[in-house]
């Protein structure tokens, strides 16, 4: 990581918060941009490592800037958040994703192939829908017991 760029990215539905950061660690640019010229400037920076937060859409991304042959990074975001200074904003987790990744110590997420990505699915609607099941018979016992009927 010491000599080569890195680019740290905060993830969004449609404007993505892009920080370039040189070797030295100064920030080159640090900018809201959509998805395509966040894919362009990727393009433009072959040696970058780049680093996210491990949240929604972060595996797909990896994916597809791993496909490219990049090296990508996904930090878990309490330890990004850690480093953040100031309050939440784009700018500042784009600049505690980068501090993040400085520390030796850290832990990367794995980034999920397709077929994980679609059991991982598979599991988190089951656990959904159980709950809803409990939350619904829960409910329907509590309104028979206002009118007096027990469920055992």
């Amino acid at each position: 990581m010491n000599n080569t760029t890195t680019i740290t990215i905060d993830l969004a539905k449609d404007v993505f918060q892009v920080a370039v950061f040189n070797k030295y660690g100064k920030v080159i640019s640090n900018k809201a941009m959509s998805d395509k010229k966040m894919v362009l400037l990727v393009l433009q920076h072959p040696e970058a490592h780049i680093y996210m937060e491990a949240c929604g859409s972060a595996h797909y991304w990896g994916r597809k800037f791993k496909q490219q042959g990049r090296q990508v990074y996904l930090i878990p975001p309490h330890f990004a958040a850690k480093y953040r200074t100031g309050n939440k904003s784009d700018k500042n987790d784009t600049v505690s994703i980068y501090e993040a990744s400085k520390n030796p110590n850290i832990y990367y997420v794995s980034i999920r192939s397709l077929e994980q990505q679609d059991l991982a699915t598979q599991h988190k609607l089951r656990a959904g829908y159980v709950k809803q099941r409990t939350q619904l018979g829960n409910r329907t016992r509590g309104f028979a017991m206002e009118y007096g009927v027990k469920f055992s």
